[in-house]
């Protein structure tokens, strides 16, 4: 029974963990966004206005910031097209 106390607090703190995690939003400027994904202004709010890329948030009336976690989404979903066009090549 001592074994499985130990189990169930690390099941406990799990989603503790995890509930953290989401309230802690992490954002992006526009800096960081044009340089991570190397594209630039023009062609990021192009990608934006046809749904492609992802949108950013108003934090005050004159400035926009991502949400890192969805541009992560974003970039890893371009990975995944890059690879099944090489797997259809």
């Amino acid at each position: 029974m001592a074994d499985q106390a130990p189990t169930e607090e690390r099941a406990d703190d799990a989603p503790e963990k995890d509930e953290e995690e989401q309230r802690s939003t992490i954002y992006m400027l526009w800096p960081e966004v044009m340089r991570e994904s190397t594209l630039s202004k023009t062609v990021i709010q192009r990608l934006m206005k046809r749904g492609k890329f992802p949108l950013p948030v108003q934090l005050s009336p004159n400035r926009v910031a991502w949400v890192r976690s969805e541009f992560e989404e974003w970039d890893e979903a371009k990975k995944r097209e890059r690879a099944l066009e090489v797997e259809a090549a």
